[in-house]
């Protein structure tokens, strides 16, 4: 029987080889870097997109689609898996995440099911992505390379508008010079978004995005008439469609609509066309959509069954007269380079509610070594801010959150007025908030231990991160759910946790104490006991209390015993904490460069750093840290 099996398996697969090289379309993803629904396509008064939108005359325009993560690796990642980047432990920017075998990434299963398949440009995954594809390079038509006569599935990324460019001159000269002048936008004449001070400078660089997008049309036209002149265009179902919103404060990063809502068009050929919506060859498709669906998707359109252990289902059905309609959509904000953070967000079609479980920070954290002294925007952001310029919407980027917002986007569509304190919508709020936190209990969201937690329980399990993530014994969320819920609404409530023999909720439980700025006789005995705990975290965490409340001779032999911790995402998780607790870090300042220094590249190297991951982002950390310190000392002398 066994024998008959694998003859029966080899059978099919060799019919489905067959019919996938006749039958069985290509399938393009098209994905551009940072870039919100900005088309002509989307009634956006200051597009010029004319490749695109004429493009989308004759295809299915979603207006309502969103991603999975306001960054791009956690977007990417729930791309590339089907699966929540929160399952699988891939969430922060930027890290690099054991896999299970179990978990299949959609190129694998492609290939695995008679495809070619196709990279462009960069992954960005939060894992490793080699093998993955029979061929990857920056090829504008990478499907000229397939002599195997097998359909093709290609993820292209077109870079044009990533912030790097939106953000810095230098890099965003040499990509506009592909751009007739005639084109440039008029700064004085752009809509700029109620978010941003109304300033000559912002305006320039609100321009200049709306210039790359500009490029990116003329990019994506590149490629389409490639595939027509290869005779490809009647055999490929593209999808065009950006990794999260437009690279700019506000928009990145942020967990509101501004940094989810994306552009998603989908053209299916005639000879496709009983996947059509209706059997129609464009149209308008309202409903919420979530880029958790497009894998499975993609597999659908191919004939190619979706694993068990994919997060969504297709949008696209045979023969259906609609779009496959979801009733909420997700979304999850988590370290950002050297930035921790943690919200999660539900969308019903109308309402959005996002919860935040670090409420303390503020939108615009302190630091960001790299960013500010290059990033235009947050250095004219800054500018603004220095001066008391801030409008009352812009001021709010630097203040603390509510630990609950929610908004009516039928009736507020730029998310100007948080309702959560609204009497008349409390029911709908407490819909939402059950609606999320049974879906970070279903779906085991990984973000409530740590990220150095994280590993280190995977690994004393001998385990992967999803796989750990999956035994309750291992990682019990509800209880560490229950009280970082508590912690988050900064009333000091859950701070007498700290002695829970799990460190996870010893670590929320000096969480409550940090955001409810908690400073009193018995909040210090907590703190200071912390100091001698076991757990690395939990250790690093009480230090980051006692120096926020001004205790510094004790937080600082602390720190300085765990700048020696190897552990990558430990050490950057150190880096962090002393560098947002510590005004005077004068007595560490050895000890920080000497950490410094192990992070650094050998001269020579293309970048300062040993890698792009954490190496650059605790150095990051430290060098705020060292800035810091001496701006306050300088204050001091000045005073």
């Amino acid at each position: 029987m066994a024998k008959y099996n694998v003859l029966l398996l080899s059978f099919f697969t060799l019919i489905t080889a067959t019919l996938s090289a006749q039958d069985r379309p290509n399938i393009l993803w098209i994905v551009a870097e940072d870039i919100s629904p900005f088309f002509g396509v989307y009634g956006n008064p200051d597009a010029d997109t004319p490749h695109i939108d004429a493009y989308a005359e004759r295809s299915h325009v979603f207006s309502n689609a969103w991603t999975t993560a306001p960054i791009c690796a956690p977007s990417r990642s729930a791309l590339a898996t089907g699966m929540y980047a929160t399952s699988i432990g891939t969430q922060n920017l930027r890290s690099e995440v054991p896999r299970p075998d179990s978990i299949k990434p959609l190129a694998q299963i492609f290939g695995e099911n008679g495809y070619w398949t196709a990279l462009r440009g960069k992954t960005d995954y939060n894992f490793d992505p080699d093998g993955l594809f029979d061929y990857w390079e920056t090829d504008e038509a990478p499907w000229r390379q397939n002599t195997s006569g097998k359909p093709f599935f290609a993820f292209m990324n077109l870079g044009a508008t990533h912030e790097g460019s939106g953000n810095m001159a230098e890099r965003a000269d040499p990509t506009l010079e592909r751009l007739a002048k005639n084109r440039f936008h008029d700064p004085a004449h752009v809509s700029l978004p109620p978010y941003f001070p109304d300033t000559p400078e912002m305006r320039r660089i609100w321009a200049r995005y709306h210039d790359l997008l500009s490029v990116w049309d003329q990019d994506v036209n590149l490629v389409l008439e490639a595939l027509k002149a290869d005779g490809k265009a009647e055999d490929t179902i593209v999808f065009l469609m950006a990794d999260h919103g437009l690279g700019l404060p506000r928009y990145k990063r942020w967990l509101y609509k501004t940094g989810l809502h994306v552009p998603l068009i989908i053209h299916i050929p005639e000879k496709f066309r009983a996947f059509s919506p209706g059997g129609k060859q464009a149209t308008r498709e309202v409903d919420a959509v979530s880029y958790i669906d497009l894998p499975p998707t993609a597999l659908t359109l191919a004939g190619i069954d979706v694993p068990e252990n994919f997060h969504g289902s297709s949008i696209l059905k045979k023969g259906a007269s609609t779009i496959q309609k979801r009733g909420y959509v997700f979304g999850a904000r988590d370290r950002a380079d050297d930035m921790y953070d943690l919200s999660r967000s539900v969308y019903d079609g109308r309402y959005l509610y996002i919860r935040h479980f670090m409420p303390h920070l503020p939108p615009i954290q302190e630091g960001y070594i790299f960013a500010p002294l290059r990033k235009e925007s947050l250095i004219e952001l800054h500018r603004v801010h220095d001066a008391k310029k801030d409008t009352e919407i812009s001021k709010l980027l630097w203040e603390p959150r509510p630990y609950e917002e929610l908004y009516d986007l039928k009736e507020d569509p730029e998310e100007l007025i948080n309702l959560a304190e609204q009497e008349g919508l409390s029911k709908k709020k407490a819909h939402l908030a059950d609606v999320l936190r049974s879906w970070i209990l279903d779906t085991r969201d990984s973000a409530f231990l740590t990220e150095p937690e994280m590993h280190r329980r995977a690994q004393a399990a001998g385990l992967t991160p999803y796989e750990m993530m999956q035994d309750k014994a291992l990682y019990p969320l509800e209880p560490i759910l229950d009280i970082a819920e508590m912690a988050s609404k900064m009333q000091g409530d859950g701070l007498e946790f700290y002695a829970s023999s799990d460190p996870a909720i010893r670590y929320w439980a000096l969480m409550a104490g940090i955001m409810a700025e908690r400073a009193d006789e018995r909040a210090r005995e907590i703190y200071e006991r912390c100091l001698r705990d076991n757990n690395s975290i939990v250790r690093a965490t009480a230090a980051e209390a006692l120096g926020r409340i001004g205790e510094a001779d004790l937080a600082i032999p602390v720190f300085r015993e765990l700048l020696k911790e190897e552990e990558p995402n430990l050490g950057l998780f150190v880096a962090r904490a002393l560098a947002v607790s510590l005004d005077d870090v004068s007595p560490l300042e050895a000890d920080i460069r000497r950490t410094r220094e192990g992070y650094l590249a050998p001269p020579g190297s293309s970048r300062p750093w040993k890698d792009f991951l954490y190496s650059a982002f605790s150095t990051w950390a430290l060098e705020w840290a060292l800035v810091k310190s001496d701006l306050n000392q300088l204050e001091d002398f000045d005073n």
